[in-house]
């Protein structure tokens, strides 16, 4: 009888042994990964803080963040032409964090790179409008602006359209909607997308 339990007890054992041997073998072959990189919309913070700290001074009146970061957005970016634009879950961020990173971008990372700068700069509403406009050669093209709600009242401010069609003369910064219906088609097939981190 005891020659059985210990014939069991020395199948436990080694069925034990084998078992640690066997998950050393597999925690070898297959290490523990580091940590998950930052999400894309934790890396587009992290982005945005860095350059509104160097732009904007922490007493600079709202306008002034604003208009100090509409006119870094025109001269540290490039234009870079991306065709085929669909809007997916997400895409703000991504194009936003595209722009940063990279420095050039079309119109849809011109508005989305400045309007996750203006949010994080002010904490204003701030929307990504995508639609149509006929500011660059008076007919009808696809385009991409921003748009930061003051007060109640929603102001256009269109650093792709103002660099390339206006000789960024801030002909685009903080203009009331109404004032640009007919360079955005009255606004009438425009969707817009939340700034948020």
């Amino acid at each position: 009888m005891h020659s059985k339990n210990r014939f069991k007890n020395l199948k436990k054992i080694t069925a034990f042994i084998l078992a640690v041997c066997i998950m050393a073998g597999l925690a070898a072959a297959f290490p523990a990964q580091p940590a998950a990189a930052a999400s894309t919309g934790e890396k587009l913070k992290e982005a945005a803080e860095k350059i509104v700290s160097r732009q904007v001074k922490a007493d600079d009146s709202a306008k002034k963040k604003l208009k100090k970061l509409f006119a870094y957005t025109e001269t540290a970016f490039d234009y870079g032409r991306k065709t085929g634009f669909e809007a997916y879950s997400g895409w703000e961020k991504d194009y936003a964090l595209e722009m940063l990173e990279g420095g050039k971008g079309s119109c849809y990372h011109y508005a989305a790179a400045y309007a996750f700068l203006a949010k994080k700069a002010t904490g204003y509403r701030v929307r990504i409008g995508v639609g149509q406009t006929n500011g660059f050669s008076g007919r009808l093209q696809q385009h991409a602006w921003t748009e930061i709600k003051i007060k109640g009242i929603w102001y256009v401010c269109d650093t792709n359209l103002d660099k390339y069609a206006a000789d960024s003369s801030m002909k685009y910064f903080l203009k009331k909607r109404s004032s640009l219906k007919n360079t955005y088609h009255n606004f009438e097939d425009a969707t817009y997308y939340n700034a948020a981190f």
